[in-house]
């Protein structure tokens, strides 16, 4: 079992950016390539959450196993030539009214072996992988590990001697870490400002320099990307 917190970019996928377990890349990959299939774009609302953490504008109440708690499941509404569509219009009820496109979309999250649509227990927004029915066991372990990475990503020092990850993330990372990260940035050639704040600028700026680097181009400053900066790694 490879158990990780990391973000996820798909060429679908807009709103906010998609934290999840890196053994579900591959059913976010699905769905990806399902919505770039019927020219649809996935509005992300939420993706992986921190235990406690009061999420706004959920529309039911948090499973006590929820799938968001080991970054296996997604929020979002689909948007389509223009519009915007949300839960009160993704509801299962309007199923027959949505365009084709969508409703080709939804059909084939149904109809995979894995993917589950969250219409089908009343919330129309989530897409998960079903994990907390079909191996509880795997998921308490997986419960353990995400959530101890959303603690090395929100809190510096946290784990002593191991620097925390870097990225973009909702909300914004901030600190004299991310400053570091900055300066660094700025003695490359790049123009941000060193406002302590892990925000669009700098994602753009750590992507573009590990691309110069040969690196993983992902936005995520860990032990290599920190390296490569001259930044200490703990």
């Amino acid at each position: 079992m490879v158990t990780k917190l990391d973000a996820y970019k798909g060429s679908q996928f807009v709103g906010k950016l998609v934290l999840a377990d890196v053994e579900f890349f591959p059913e976010l990959d699905k769905v990806n390539q399902l919505a770039a299939a019927q020219s649809l774009e996935i509005f992300i609302t939420s993706s992986a959450r921190q235990q406690g953490r009061r999420i706004g504008g959920a529309i039911v109440k948090p499973a006590t196993f929820s799938n968001h708690l080991i970054g296996h499941a997604i929020d979002m509404n689909i948007r389509y030539d223009g519009t915007l569509y949300n839960s009160l219009k993704l509801r299962n009820s309007n199923f027959i009214l949505l365009p084709p496109p969508i409703q080709t979309f939804i059909t084939r999250i149904r109809e995979d072996k894995t993917l589950r649509w969250g219409g089908d227990f009343n919330d129309p927004v989530h897409i998960d992988d079903g994990l907390n029915i079909r191996d509880r066991a795997t998921w308490r372990k997986k419960y353990d590990i995400i959530q101890t990475d959303f603690l090395e990503l929100t809190s510096s020092g946290t784990l002593p001697g191991k620097a925390r990850i870097l990225l973009l993330t909702e909300p914004l990372l901030f600190g004299k870490d991310v400053l570091a990260v900055q300066k660094a940035l700025i003695e490359k050639g790049f123009d941000i400002d060193p406002d302590e704040v892990f925000g669009v600028e700098v994602d753009a700026a750590v992507t573009a320099f590990q691309e110069q680097e040969n690196l993983t181009a992902d936005g995520r400053v860990g032990p290599n990307t920190l390296k490569a900066l001259g930044l200490p790694l703990s």
